[in-house]
């Protein structure tokens, strides 16, 4: 766990020829004698803590096959003469502090496989540098700032299975990404694509993510009950009508902010739970408090509507090497909490996890998140982001650290105002923390239960008071003859009173002495 300066690896470099210093807690910046490492052909420096620039003496690395520089904290402009390096067939250049743009000259790299970028500020990007190519069979653009139209002619990519370019800007018709249709993964989230979704788009071949496009328009085709689709099409225009159930539609629609049905202000609620990748579970706090049940499998790319709870679950990201599992487990003891279950299951995602709750009254709750790393151990990391109402809560969040350990649980507790009756959880990884321990694929944001309370009733709220019904006409009848009774009943006892009163006066009378 010692930190090693960079200058003494590099050192070890040139003299042993190791060409693998990832995951080696390596600190300071890259010195001027990798110059020397010109023979060179892999070499992986990722999961460190490297800070400065990418040093311009690196040019003469052009044996380079295999170049991995992820998760440090690398700054400055992209480094332009990675162009240069023509052997390349696997780069992977994310989750650090570099500025863009990138490169038109990244054109050069034809012999890629393997291309992975993301995680850019700075000046943006066109999508021009890539190249055509019948080598490249992953590319990863993950946030890289590039703007503009989507080209006419896209670049030609038959060997295509993994294509990911959320969070640009990228604009254009959506059939133009037509030609990749025969990956096996197609990630268009979070960009400014439109017009129609083709039908050869709605396959079960191809996980499809167009989330978050709010142009994308036009019918979602009938889909067989037996035939699983990976498709997550939430914040689009997207007529679902005819695909799916009147209450999920509705509920869709109350989230998209569109027609929401008013019953979700008449019925709004004001808690909620769920055991995120496990079964339901009830605990008490001292009040019952029902986890509901989160199991559905969403593929590499979907969405989940529970109607009778009122929430929603969405995800998108797959590893590009290895089929990714949607749900971890462990049937070791979460020591330190008197709710172990909760923490024995987790649902995770490469990339992005959502959860809304529809339907809350509008006011003040109380968010619980709840985290326990069940996967990864040292040396590997895990680190995403969390976003509650689209706001930012935590960058590089570390479950192992924050709980002191590994299979150890910790939560989170933050405070919102709910106005328009959709709360929105978003976790989401940034590119840092390991990718590969304890196997390829380990990485992005997992987690075990969510609550979500009023502050003042932290357990499941009260029924509510019945509602007073309006009399029927029998009612009004029983109502009116009970009057008239008490009316002539009163009259008797006034009556009976002025007669004795009179009786006894007319005695007095006629017998004074009596």
């Amino acid at each position: 766990n010692d930190v090693l300066p960079m200058q003494i690896a590099v050192d070890i470099v040139i003299t042993k020829m190791i060409r693998d210093l990832s995951n080696n807690n390596l600190s300071g910046s890259i010195p001027p004698e990798v110059a020397n490492l010109s023979k060179l052909e892999t070499w992986h420096f990722n999961n460190n803590q490297l800070s400065g620039p990418f040093p311009n003496e690196s040019s003469p690395l052009r044996n380079l096959q295999s170049l991995w520089m992820f998760d440090n904290y690398i700054e400055g402009l992209f480094p332009e003469f990675i162009a240069n390096f023509t052997n390349l067939t696997d780069l992977r250049i994310y989750g650090m502090k570099l500025q863009g743009p990138i490169p038109k000259q990244f054109s050069n790299l034809i012999n890629l496989k393997y291309l992975m970028l993301g995680d850019l500020d700075g000046a943006n990007s066109t999508i021009d540098f890539i190249p055509d190519s019948a080598n490249l069979s992953i590319l990863s653009l993950r946030k890289c700032g590039i703007v503009g139209q989507f080209p006419s002619t896209p670049p030609t990519l038959p060997n295509l299975t993994y294509l990911d370019l959320r969070s640009n800007n990228l604009s254009g018709q959506l059939q133009l990404l037509l030609p990749y249709k025969s990956s096996r993964y197609l990630y268009a989230g979070d960009n400014d694509f439109s017009g129609r979704l083709p039908a050869e788009f709605v396959q079960p071949s191809l996980a499809l993510d167009i989330s978050y496009n709010p142009f994308i328009n036009g019918l979602l085709p009938n889909n067989p009950t037996d035939r699983k689709l990976s498709l997550n099409y939430i914040g689009t225009a997207i007529d679902t009508s005819r695909a799916i159930n009147s209450e999920n539609l509705t509920l869709l629609n109350c989230l998209h902010m569109k027609e929401c049905n008013r019953k979700y202000y008449t019925n709004a609620i004001t808690s909620f739970a769920v055991n995120c990748g496990g079964k339901q579970t009830i605990y008490s706090d001292p009040l019952p408090i029902t986890f509901d049940d989160d199991t559905t499998d969403l593929g590499a790319a979907g969405f989940h509507v529970n109607t009778s709870m009122q929430w929603v679950v969405s995800h998108v990201g797959s590893d590009p090497f290895r089929e990714s599992p949607r749900f971890v487990n462990t049937s070791q003891v979460i020591l330190g909490t008197d709710m172990p279950e909760l923490y024995q299951t987790a649902r995770t995602s490469r990339s992005a996890l959502w959860y809304y709750i529809v339907g809350l009254s509008t006011g003040k709750y109380t968010v619980q998140l709840f985290f326990a790393e069940i996967v990864i151990e040292k040396p590997g990391k895990r680190l995403f982001n969390i976003d509650i109402q689209d706001r930012n809560i935590k960058t590089d969040f570390d479950i192992t650290k924050e709980a002191g350990g590994f299979r150890r649980p910790t939560n989170i507790t933050y405070e919102v105002t709910v106005v328009n009756s959709v709360l929105k959880i978003h976790l989401h990884w940034n590119g840092r923390g390991t990718c590969c321990i304890p196997y390829e694929g380990a990485y992005g944001p997992l987690v075990s239960a969510i609550r979500v309370f009023r502050p003042e009733s932290p357990n499941n709220s009260p029924p509510p008071a019945r509602p007073v019904s309006a009399p029927s006409n029998d009612d009004k009848r029983r109502g009116v003859v009970a009057g008239i009774a008490a009316l002539c009943i009163a009259a008797a006892v006034i009556s009976s009173s002025v007669v004795y009163l009179w009786w006894k006066w007319v005695a007095l009378v006629k017998h004074p002495n009596a």
